[in-house]
């Protein structure tokens, strides 16, 4: 039965492309023992390690403390090892596929590493519990029922605005015919009700939750572009204590940290944007 479930957990292994990646960059210890070899290449404890990084605590000692399963998860990297040199031996590190990978890896790798350095350990549970004490009103089991149009520019939707307002306008009419949602020709610009944790852009639920029944608003800025949205209904809920939504406030807290975070480095930057280059994006 321990074999089924640790076989069960190593179960990733045999397939996810990524291990190549963490492969080639694993880093070795100057105390690395050595486990295997692959025409001369050494394998060390620590490179198998590196295989096991995105598992839980748990899912590792229940790996690493049986014997065969270890030489199961060496093998698993043995079999990658060899994958790897014959992918040299084709030169398929030099290829730019493999240049964008590694960049696009790194760039991750690195950005993690910094917000692990200077945002995280600011995340403590007195600052989490003053964040929800300022922050109340998001913790509750409100609930709103709403519809909106997406607009590619303001002026445009100033104009939508004007147009959604008028007496007798058709709100899903509009968005029907004017949304770039692309989900607006099925539902015609209705979202249907959403909660306070609903997995859409802050600002958007900001803006949704602080409007009376009954208006119309906008035009919101997002990521996606600008919203005017209609309030059909709101149904007030309950405050939760932090107990019951700690994750929610610690997520919370810590995107506003990254945020503010890299307001910091860009107000120390130089920063440009060429409009043609973007248009060319396919």
């Amino acid at each position: 039965m321990k074999m089924n479930r640790i076989v069960n957990v190593l179960a990733p292994l045999r397939n996810s492309a990524l291990l190549i990646l963490a492969t080639a960059t694993a880093v070795s210890s100057a105390f690395a023992v050595d486990v295997a070899k692959v025409n001369g290449r050494v394998i060390t404890d620590t490179d198998v390690k590196s295989l096991l990084g995105s598992y839980s605590e748990a899912q590792r000692h229940q790996i690493l403390s049986d014997l065969n399963t270890r030489r199961e998860v060496v093998s698993k990297f043995v079999d990658q090892e060899v994958l790897m040199q014959e992918a040299e031996k084709q030169k398929l590190d030099k290829d730019k596929d493999y240049e964008m990978a590694l960049s696009a890896f790194r760039r991750q790798f690195m950005t993690d590493r910094l917000l692990a350095k200077n945002v995280r350990p600011k995340l403590s549970e007195s600052s989490a519990k003053k964040y929800f004490e300022a922050n109340r009103r998001k913790y509750s089991t409100d609930k709103v029922q709403a519809q909106h149009i997406l607009l590619s520019d303001e002026k445009t939707a100033l104009d939508v605005l004007r147009q959604a307002k008028a007496p007798g306008a058709d709100f899903q009419s509009l968005a029907e015919k004017l949304s770039k949602d692309p989900s607006a020709k099925n539902n015609r610009g209705d979202i249907g009700i959403i909660t306070r944790d609903a997995p859409f852009v802050e600002t958007f639920k900001d803006a949704v939750f602080n409007a009376p029944a009954g208006s119309i608003i906008g035009p919101i800025k997002t990521q996606f572009g600008y919203h005017v949205i209609k309030i059909i209904d709101k149904k007030p809920g309950k405050s939760l204590n932090f107990e019951e939504v700690e994750l929610r406030v610690r997520a919370d807290l810590q995107r506003e940290m990254v945020e503010n975070y890299i307001i910091q480095l860009k107000k120390a930057s130089v920063i440009s944007f060429d409009d043609k280059g973007i248009g060319s994006i396919q």
